[in-house]
């Protein structure tokens, strides 16, 4: 598998420093084992995918907003709670993921901006472009090798903080995936915001509600027979893979992937909503991210129907994805403020005939009737996480899901408060939280739905979301010309970040 570097260097930034955290506390390295295997939830990310947010906070008064000494002994106070951050990834025999070398640190970056932030304001109205920020702000954030070397040989968790030339600051901050999903990540970010309001006083800073951070049946230790029966299990959304065997290359180079960024303003998600929603019965509801999803697996299969005319057999099945969060009462056994995965996927595929003629409600009650009827109970989720622990060749583990140029995934990260609690000084929340395109985020088909900078603002259309798309360059040309995704979208990112 082809990987690649991310890194985007900008002639506007530049790295000053590059500073080794490690926890505050020394006592804290004492409290966990040499080495912590992941959980059954966490192997199922591959490893060199990370979760990467920028946080854009403006300089709105005298002082200067987030002072890199403060914000580096906030993130010392925060790896004495995550300690195993400071540790570096191990991938052992069976394919099983570990965290050795614990106290190795992390890393803050500390650089500048030769420009002012109001440069790279879209509109009259300050609205900030991500596309328009440095690098399409990929510059805002540490280099990451996705190489198997780099994977194993850097850190776990970085941070780069840039200061504009007005004084304004982002935060570019990068976890690995294998060791949280975007509800645990979000969670730190509030812990971290909450250490460092807390260096207001002379008093060491503490968390009102410290995290869980060794995840779920990691210490699970089997017999024989146990294993025997685990293996016996059938889950219902994940399979092995067959050995490999030859590999075949592709008969000629797939186009470009670009990402661009669309979007719906909250009184056209209440008429889409009203759209996707059967009219026969209007008791029936679908929520938001049901509708959006409708919308773009129907409009996006009509497009690359288009683009594959001369060969439809060229397209890959047309199958959905969604990733599901199982904290809370899906699954009580894990326990509060846990901070690693707790994802499983569900994904489905429908009929030719279905997203190429049908009206949009039913491609909308189909994903409302997936999120409900399709999820395990927790007793099937605890068979399946035993199932996985007790694979002997973890790496050929994978979800029924058929990626290819057919198939679409959909994130729900707008269900996220992605601005409440992430704010440093006087309270002030950030001007802009979102998700870099990378060149390992653009995946044809990979879609994540996002709260807009209206939650940093006071007013606003505090209902709009983003969605951050990553599409095949030709299939753009043709969705520009769909009239059911304008109704409904507005603003469409002219720019787009391409991959290659």
């Amino acid at each position: 598998m082809k990987t690649n570097t991310v890194t985007s260097t900008h002639p506007s930034v530049n790295v000053l420093e590059n500073r080794t955290l490690h926890c505050y506390g020394n006592a804290s390295y004492s409290n966990v084992q040499t080495t912590i295997k992941v959980g059954p939830f966490d192997q199922l990310v591959a490893p060199f995918i990370p979760v990467a947010v920028v946080f854009i906070y403006e300089q709105s008064g005298s002082l200067e907003p987030i002072p890199v000494r403060r914000l580096q002994r906030a993130l010392e106070f925060l790896l004495d709670y995550y300690p195993h951050l400071t540790g570096r990834l191990n991938i052992a025999t069976d394919g099983t993921y570990e965290i050795t070398r614990i106290g190795t640190g992390a890393e803050l970056l500390v650089a500048k901006c030769t420009d002012r932030l109001d440069s790279f304001s879209l509109d009259s109205q300050g609205r900030i472009s991500l596309m328009d920020l440095p690098g399409a702000s990929n510059a805002l954030f540490g280099p990451f090798d996705a190489s198997p070397e780099g994977i194993c040989r850097d850190p776990l968790f970085t941070v780069q903080h840039t200061r504009f030339a007005c004084g304004s600051v982002a935060l570019g901050v990068r976890l690995r995936h294998n060791n949280c999903d975007g509800n645990g990540y979000f969670q730190l970010i509030r812990d971290l915001a909450e250490l460092y309001r807390g260096l207001k006083s002379d008093n060491i800073p503490t968390l009102a509600r410290p995290p869980h951070f060794l995840s779920y049946m990691s210490d699970l230790d089997m017999t024989s027979d146990e294993k025997q029966e685990a293996l016996a299990f059938k889950p219902s959304l994940l399979v092995i893979d067959p050995p490999p065997g030859a590999i075949t290359a592709p008969s000629k180079a797939p186009p470009h992937v670009v990402g661009r960024i669309l979007r719906f303003p909250g009184a056209k998600i209440e008429a889409l909503k009203v759209y996707a929603t059967d009219p026969s019965t209007p008791n029936n509801w679908v929520s938001t991210f049901e509708a959006i999803s409708a919308l773009f697996y129907q409009s996006i299969y009509q497009a690359r129907l288009q683009y594959f005319s001369e060969d439809p057999s060229a397209m890959s099945p047309p199958d959905f994805l969604t990733p599901l969060d199982f904290r809370g009462k899906r699954f009580p056994e894990l326990p509060p403020a846990y901070f690693p995965n707790a994802l499983l996927c569900l994904y489905t595929s429908l009929s030719h005939d279905m997203l190429s003629h049908a009206p949009l409600w039913q491609i909308a009650k189909h994903l409302h009737d997936l999120m409900r009827n399709e999820v395990p109970d927790a007793g099937h989720l605890k068979n399946t996480l035993r199932w996985i622990a007790a694979q002997p060749d973890k790496t050929r583990i994978r979800s029924g899901f058929r990626y290819g140029n057919g198939s679409i995934m959909v994130s729900q990260w707008a269900k996220f408060d992605m601005y409440a609690g992430t704010e440093f000084d006087d309270e002030e929340k950030p001007k802009l939280v979102s998700t870099p395109f990378t060149s390992i985020s653009l995946v044809d088909g990979l879609a994540y739905t996002l709260p807009t900078e209206m939650q940093g603002k006071a007013g606003g259309d505090k209902q709009a979301i983003d969605v951050n798309l990553a599409l095949s360059e030709p299939i753009w040309e043709i969705l520009e010309r769909d009239e059911q995704l304008k109704r409904f979208s507005t603003s469409w990112s002219p720019i787009g970040v391409r991959s290659g």
